[in-house]
Order: structure tokens, then C-alpha cells, then sequence
């Protein structure tokens, strides 16, 4: 029983950290698109959660 509990641990986190890695690069994809369209930064993080430092990488 507990390999099975070790199994299933494992197997939830490589879940939810495929899930965040996701979420992030379509923040990312939605942060481009709006810098494309002139959005302001201000903008941008509140729609996407990204940090200021990850938004000033992508204008450059």
C-alpha cells in the first residue's frame, strides 16, 4: 500500500506541475499578444499574474 502511495504522489505532482508549466505559457502567449497590441504593462500583469521583471523580458 504505501508504493502505491508513493506512486500516486509522484504521478499528482508531475500532474499539477504540468498543469502550472501550461498555465504559464499561455500567460505568456496572452501577455505577447497584448504587448503586440500596445496594451500597458499595467494591464498585462493584472491579466496574466505574470511579474513586472517577466513582462519587461518579453518587450525587448
Amino acid at each position: 500500500m504505501n508504493k502505491e502511495l508513493e506512486l500516486m504522489k509522484s504521478y499528482n505532482d508531475g500532474l499539477s506541475n504540468g498543469i502550472i508549466k501550461g498555465e504559464n505559457a499561455a500567460n505568456r502567449r496572452t501577455a505577447m499578444r497584448m504587448l503586440e497590441a500596445g496594451e500597458p504593462v499595467e494591464k498585462i500583469l493584472a491579466y496574466t499574474n505574470l511579474t513586472e521583471e517577466e513582462v519587461q523580458s518579453m518587450m525587448k
